[in-house]
């Protein structure tokens, strides 16, 4: 049974590279691990300043800003300068997911969850934690999140939908649409997050509920099984 709290998160970036991009926007959503509603205090947000000259942003590591990114996310160059300094936003975000870690452990460290996180937000945060901490210091990796366990929502829709011939699509503008979500402000973080935590909470309450009801324990006790 997991105790761990949920913290639903997202960037906005410069690019699709999760490797070379800058962020340019973050949002989470601290969700309570048994309950799963909204913590008290239990939502961050925050802009984050980028290198926009492209010469410069290629000198210190970075791709180019790319245009697409930044009609997706309606913003121009000239806003995401101005944002606060990435290290210091980090050092806040850290503090935010702390406050959701009820012993101080890497054990009980909150689950990160979001949209495509494993192959697209994860490389970021490691990435950031490398740069401005924290850092485990056996593992050299990011001391934020459970070490172990993630949330994906798009792989855990995708197991749910695999069989469904109605479900067309997998991207999150395809899916506020199947859901019935309105489509507003879509591509903000904190957005993103509100609707990505509301698709993953009721996928949870619904595996829940069904979880009560299918006996798995022993289930290959009698023989019966799949593969041979």
């Amino acid at each position: 049974m997991n105790y761990r709290d949920i913290i639903v998160f997202d960037f906005e970036t410069t690019g699709q590279n999760p490797y070379k991009c800058q962020p340019t926007q973050i949002a989470a959503v601290a969700i309570h691990a048994r309950k799963l509603e909204l913590q008290p205090g239990g939502i961050f947000e925050s802009k984050m300043r980028c290198i926009v000259d492209d010469e410069k942003a290629i000198a210190a590591g970075f791709d180019p800003v790319e245009d697409k990114a930044l009609e997706v996310t309606r913003k121009t160059r000239a806003e995401i300068a101005k944002g606060p300094m990435p290290k210091t936003v980090w050092k806040k975000f850290a503090q935010f997911c702390d406050k959701y870690n009820w012993k101080g452990t890497s054990f009980t460290a909150p689950i990160a969850a979001g949209y495509n996180i494993n192959g697209y937000d994860m490389p970021i945060v490691e990435r950031l934690c490398q740069a401005f901490g924290p850092v485990d210091e056996k593992k050299g990796k990011q001391k934020i999140f459970n070490p172990v366990f993630t949330m994906d929502v798009m792989q855990h829709v995708y197991c749910w939908f695999e069989n469904n011939a109605d479900v067309k699509g997998y991207s999150m503008d395809y899916l506020r649409d199947y859901f019935g979500m309105p489509k507003d402000n879509a591509h903000d973080a904190l957005q993103d997050v509100k609707d990505t935590a509301n698709i993953l909470i009721k996928f949870l309450k619904m595996q829940r509920n069904l979880s009560k009801k299918i006996k798995f324990e022993k289930a290959f006790a009698s023989g019966e099984i799949y593969v041979k």
